[in-house]
C-alpha cells in the first residue's frame, strides 16, 4: 500500500490579502461579493481558506485588483 500523505494548507485573512495584494477589509468584501470563496471557520476567532481551493478558484475566475 502507498503511504502518500495529503497536505492541506490553510491561509489566514492576512495571508489571503498578501496573496492578492489587497487589504484585509477588501478580502471580506470580495467574499461577500462572491469574488473569493467562503472561508472555513474553526471557532469564534479562527477563519481560514484552503490554499488549494484558492488555486482552483484562480484558475476559473479572473480576480481584478
Amino acid at each position: 500500500m502507498n503511504d502518500y500523505k495529503l497536505t492541506c494548507i490553510f491561509l489566514s485573512v492576512a495571508n489571503v490579502s498578501t496573496r492578492y495584494g489587497i487589504g484585509v477589509s477588501t478580502v471580506w468584501a470580495w467574499v461577500k461579493e462572491g469574488k473569493l470563496p467562503s472561508p472555513y471557520k474553526f471557532g469564534d476567532r479562527c477563519t481560514r481558506w484552503k490554499s488549494s481551493e484558492l488555486d482552483e478558484f484562480d484558475l476559473h475566475n479572473k480576480v481584478e485588483v
